[in-house]
């Protein structure tokens, strides 16, 4: 089988993606993944505050004591 160079139209280059677009990519992923975190995060906080201000207090000599 004869070696078949790229023709000037169809270069190898052309199907590579420029390294700014790769990088672009890679920050919408980020900023992304950023926004799960927090709002995991804010969601996690939410429930621990709520859980807390269900838990009931019991008096523990002139204090009060909420578990």
């Amino acid at each position: 089988m004869p070696l078949m160079l790229p023709s000037p139209g169809s270069s190898v280059r052309s199907r590579v993606p420029p390294v700014n677009l790769l990088r672009r990519q890679a920050l919408e992923r980020l900023y992304r993944r950023r926004e799960t975190v927090e709002n995991l995060i804010r969601s996690l906080e939410d429930y621990q505050r709520l859980k807390t201000a269900d838990r009931p207090c019991v008096d523990i000599s002139a204090a009060r004591k909420c578990s």
